[in-house]
């Protein structure tokens, strides 16, 4: 059964030419062994839950010193972009990074601190993360789908090691993950060969995977590279129902997509 047009507002299409679309992806999706996923705000809202687990630590920090919370989050954006510029690929543990990030932060505003400290302020950031963390709306469904119709899914994402395993289980998703594949681990980022890595470490074919991420620039662009299938997701963005540039809003979509 085709999928009723309206699943798919927002298309200047009539319904028998959005069905013929859809139909025309679904083959294809179909054809394909493996989903691949990047899980940072594809998967679950990690900006949302990354800048309430800071807020946590800027105002911890901001009862010792002068500087305000907005001071502190002005700096720590600053660091953050220095010290991710690598995408997490030197191999270190999350814990060890976050608290490179709130060293430098304290140091830059001349905050006094020790060892503990930073173990509490690491803490602190991983409690209130947990706590924040959410899965995008139609993710466990999709992933659900996946698996129901035989799939294989690999999360391609950049980030440490552990804290992705981490995320995967307190996101309740992980049962569905045959293989994490990350920057960490592997020594590259995506726009540095991640996505030719993890062909290799799969041992398949371009052909047999379709790769779906919210970022054009880290996610889309370096996977099509590589001759992958990809599939665009953001909330911002306008559905294009085009083989050779597809793009949803929704994971939902995508479900609809894969039940037609």
């Amino acid at each position: 059964m085709l999928a009723p047009a309206h699943a798919f507002d927002g298309l200047s299409l009539a319904s028998d030419q959005t069905n013929h679309k859809i139909e025309s992806i679904r083959k294809i999706l179909l054809k394909k062994s493996w989903f691949g996923f990047d899980l940072d705000d594809t998967l679950h809202g990690f900006r949302k839950a990354s800048r309430a687990a800071s807020s946590t630590v800027f105002e911890l920090i901001s009862q010792t010193c002068e500087a305000t919370i907005e001071e502190l989050r002005t700096t720590y954006s600053t660091i953050l972009s220095q010290k991710t510029s690598n995408a997490f690929t030197d191999g270190k543990s999350s814990d060890i990074y976050r608290k490179e990030r709130f060293s430098a932060l304290m140091k830059a505003h001349s905050i006094g601190f020790t060892d503990t400290t930073l173990d509490q302020l690491a803490a602190a950031y991983k409690s209130s993360l947990e706590s924040s963390l959410e899965v995008k709306p139609g993710a466990v469904s999709l992933l659900r789908r996946l698996k129901h119709i035989g799939k294989k899914v690999a999360i391609v994402t950049e980030g440490p090691e552990d804290a992705q395993k981490w995320t995967l289980e307190k996101l309740g998703i992980a049962s569905y993950v045959d293989v994490l594949i990350t920057s960490n681990r592997f020594g590259k980022t995506k726009m540095d060969g991640l996505f030719g890595l993890a062909l290799k470490h799969l041992e398949i074919n371009a052909q047999d995977v379709v790769y779906i991420g919210d970022s054009l620039e880290k996610d889309i662009y370096p996977a099509r590279a590589e001759g992958i299938l990809t599939i665009a997701f953001n909330e911002t963005l306008s559905v294009v129902l085009d083989v050779t540039d597809l793009r949803v809003d929704s994971l939902r979509k995508l479900e609809t997509i894969l039940r037609s």
